[in-house]
């Protein structure tokens, strides 16, 4: 049987890849920061990236569903030299590149940081690198984005947004994204390279927020504001820390465009994932 060191399990992402194993097809060692059950195939280690627990070096295969940065500087520092290495980056790559905000702009460096170092890494120990960089990723509640956006609409029962919010988004489900994780760690031969990984439907930014706001927060609705107005009231919002690290680039964005190319993954993963249909049970609280 198989053996896989899983990072991140305890995540959206890792939730929604423990729902598409199959009986038996690998036995996954899965470091956690707080002890869990283990299950039959799966056995938790409590540990982290950065205080890691004891660990062999019988893995066919590494995969990191967490941060990417930390993956890398552990990776990089063990003495691991698995087969295969699969690890999810971020389309956050391309859209915060000329972001005015200097903290995602030092975000950007760190990514790409994290990828040539990891890269380098593989190359130089013989291992298959598959990196995968999701869209906004969302499906079970627990991002911090689209679930923000409903958690205020239900409070306040309307969100103001700018006429010109209406860039291109393609939110991405957890389930298609582990589906993606699966593609590259199960087949025979290994699918190296680095793939954006979109969701199936490319809408306006405002298309998004409302279909989400009827499935999810029904009642609430969109309150369109001239642009100006919509910043002083994010800004005033934000100085009361209301609005958590919701910084000038994701004002800067709204009209932008962040729309990838999915046809890559799909030719090497038979990469195919759903629109974008939310529904209240995606979103809890």
């Amino acid at each position: 049987m198989k053996r896989w060191l899983v990072f991140g399990l305890s995540g959206q992402v890792g939730a929604a890849l423990r729902a598409q194993l199959l009986p038996g097809e690998a036995e996954i060692i899965a470091p956690t920061r707080t002890a869990q059950a283990d299950a039959p195939g799966l056995r938790w280690l409590v540990g982290s990236l950065q205080q890691p627990p004891v660990l062999d070096a019988g893995f066919d295969a590494v995969l990191s569903l967490g941060p990417l940065d930390a993956f890398s500087q552990w990776f990089q520092g063990s003495a691991l030299a698995p087969a295969r290495v699969v690890a999810l980056g971020s389309t956050s790559v391309h859209g915060k590149r000329d972001s005015p905000d200097p903290r995602e702009q030092a975000l950007v460096a760190t990514l790409l940081a994290a990828e040539s170092g990891l890269a380098r890494t593989c190359a130089e120990r013989g291992c298959a690198l598959t990196l995968l960089r999701p869209t906004l990723i969302y499906g079970l509640g627990r991002d911090r984005n689209l679930s923000r956006v409903v958690a205020l609409a239900r409070r306040w029962r309307w969100l103001p947004l700018p006429y010109s919010a209406q860039g291109l988004r393609q939110p991405v489900h957890a389930s298609d994204v582990a589906a993606a994780v699966l593609a590259a760690v199960r087949p025979a031969q290994a699918c190296p390279g680095l793939f954006d990984l979109p969701g199936g439907e490319t809408l306006p930014f405002d298309q998004m927020l409302a279909r989400t706001l009827a499935a999810a927060a029904p009642g609430a609705n969109l309150v369109r504001v001239p642009g100006p107005v919509f910043r002083l009231g994010v800004r005033a919002l934000r100085a009361t820390g209301r609005l958590g690290d919701a910084g000038e680039g994701v004002l800067a964005r709204l009209d932008r465009d962040l729309a990838y190319d999915s046809e890559p993954a799909r030719i090497a993963l038979s990469y195919a994932p759903r629109g974008f249909q939310p529904t209240a049970d995606l979103f809890p609280g």
